[in-house]
């Protein structure tokens, strides 16, 4: 009797391993990330966002992590509160080369928080991440006349 319960014990946590490990490879696209990071964003703040967002790369720089976290937290505390995020574009150079741009809302002005995504081999992870505040700029220049579709060369 005493073989068969170790047996089941052992069938049990190699199972449990197997679906831990699927799991985990599962939360690893891009739009998982993302999901986990604007959760963790929510409820604990840009500084465990972004160390999970990093964490996913294990060749990230752990002073320039640190550093930009820092500034992030420093520059969004003057913001007031966040009111959540919406999904600016998506682009992809091929198959394993992804950028996820969002609008970042606060009480006092929106904020674009870029990442682009890397697949190296059969795991996706955060290659780079940078935000910005120059959202108005572009905007206004995306609608300075020499961009209109009418003053286009050959119209």
């Amino acid at each position: 009797m005493k073989p068969i319960l170790n047996l089941i014990i052992i069938i049990l946590a190699f199972s449990s391993c197997q679906f831990a490990s699927s799991q985990s490879g599962e939360a690893q696209t891009p739009e998982k990330i993302n999901e986990r990071f604007f959760d963790l964003y929510a409820s604990k703040g840009p500084g465990e966002a972004l160390d999970y967002a990093f964490s996913t790369n294990a060749w990230m720089d752990k002073n320039q992590t640190s550093d930009v976290k820092v500034k992030l937290n420093e520059f969004t505390e003057q913001l007031g509160n966040y009111h959540g995020k919406e999904a600016i574009s998506k682009r992809s150079v091929g198959e394993n080369l992804l950028l996820y741009t969002f609008l970042i809302k606060y009480d006092r002005q929106a904020i674009r928080y870029m990442f682009i995504y890397y697949k190296p081999n059969n795991k996706w992870q955060v290659q780079k991440f940078q935000y910005d505040v120059n959202l108005e700029t572009e905007l206004i220049e995306a609608a300075s006349a020499y961009r209109l579709n009418e003053n286009l060369p050959c119209n």
